[in-house]
């Protein structure tokens, strides 16, 4: 995103065309970056009206700066900060709030969940009959190994071995939908 240096050399002698070209180039960038770190149009567009004007307002000093793209991201920083603190926002104390949703899950979370358990779910059902038993025996009834192992008439070892090929599987189908979750978002 730099900009020509005779750009900036000529707004900094006050050439109002070259400010405007400043001005085209960068605003969507910082108007972006300000609402980033305020999340209210209303403030943002307060805030690069600020910028742009001190820019305006010292344009002069920028002759001097090597690196008018680092400037600009600086000073709009700065100034999303002065104007939060002229603003009087009161600071929350996270410990003063009360703990009674602490635990309540949103219902993002809630159907995260529904759908890593649907998955979850459809790779049991495709495992094959011995390895889907022995899973649902140990997950669903929580009974421990020896026990599957003596009610199924097998060794505890293989009991162990399908648990793991079965986690394996599930951990592979969850990793794929991480991954595709992270790919198309």
């Amino acid at each position: 995103m730099e900009i020509d240096k005779e750009v900036i050399l000529l707004m900094s002698q006050g050439d109002e065309g070259a400010y405007r070209t400043m001005f085209r180039k960068f605003y969507p960038k910082v108007h972006r970056f300000v609402f980033m770190l305020l999340k209210n149009m209303d403030d943002t567009d307060d805030v690069c009206q600020i910028i742009f004007e001190k820019i305006w307002n010292k344009r002069q000093k920028f002759a001097e700066i090597k690196d008018f793209d680092s400037y600009l991201f600086i000073l709009a920083k700065y100034t999303v900060i002065n104007y939060i603190s002229t603003k009087r926002v009161i600071p929350i104390d996270i410990d003063s709030l009360p703990d009674r949703f602490a635990n309540e899950t949103s219902p993002h979370e809630e159907v995260v969940a529904k759908d890593t358990q649907l998955l979850i779910d459809m790779v049991v059902e495709n495992m094959p009959p011995q390895r889907q038993a022995i899973y649902r025996m140990s997950r669903e009834q929580c009974l421990k190994n020896e026990e599957i192992a003596q009610q199924l008439g097998l060794q505890k070892k293989t009991v162990e071995n399908h648990l793991n090929l079965a986690l394996k599987e599930i951990k592979k189908a969850l990793f794929l939908m991480i991954f595709l979750q992270g790919y198309w978002v």
